[in-house]
């Protein structure tokens, strides 16, 4: 990636940590909910037995409340792991209540690593990919660890659905080589579904 790329996206990156954070927590709840409430219509999700979450963290779109219903919903939930903070590696582990993810790598929840609960991505159905902004190809900025899109790597751009509230969008992101757009953004106001492989 180059160093104008670099210093674009942290641009980026700062100007909407800024807007997202503005969001009042019961704002971030009422459209959380809402956001939820369009995850169970869509067939994808219906459909899937394995579903990949994030553990909120900040401003982002809050996942608690979602998790504890997919996980009584009997669809096994996972939810990313670092092992070795610095490596660039990210895994998916199989949680079966959120009180054990109280572990924190680079301040985000996480359980104690278990090797047998690690899920191999082939048989994750559905991965909800978190962001910071995301531009009107499904491609995205985060905090720029670079974590998720090498995890994303080899999973089908359908299985890829952003969360994110509106106010987190934006018409064009610079993109560095190894970036990967979602299939789908859900937010407080709409499903936006991408043509873009």
């Amino acid at each position: 990636m180059s160093d104008l790329t670099k210093s674009e996206k942290s641009k980026f990156r700062y100007d909407y940590l800024i807007i997202r954070d503005r969001l009042e927590p019961p704002i971030r709840f009422a459209y959380s909910s809402i956001i939820f409430s369009r995850i169970k219509k869509l067939e994808e999700y219906k459909n899937a037995k394995t579903v990949m979450f994030y553990l909120s963290y900040g401003s982002e779109v809050i996942t608690d409340s979602m998790i504890n219903e997919v996980l009584a919903d009997d669809k096994m939930v996972v939810v990313p792991i670092i092992k070795n903070p610095g490596d660039g590696v990210m895994q998916a582990i199989k949680i079966s209540k959120l009180e054990d993810c109280y572990e924190r790598v680079y301040g985000i929840r996480q359980p104690e690593y278990n090797q047998d609960e690690v899920i191999s991505k082939q048989d994750i159905d559905l991965v909800f990919v978190p962001g910071i902004v995301f531009d009107n190809k499904g491609y995205r900025v985060g905090y720029g660890k670079g974590y998720y899109d090498k995890w994303l790597v080899g999973i089908d751009i359908s299985k890829r659905i952003g969360l994110a509230y509106e106010v987190q969008l934006t018409d064009k992101l610079p993109i560095g080589e190894y970036d990967l757009p979602v299939g789908k953004l859900l937010t407080e106001k709409r499903c936006i579904e991408f043509t873009t492989n």
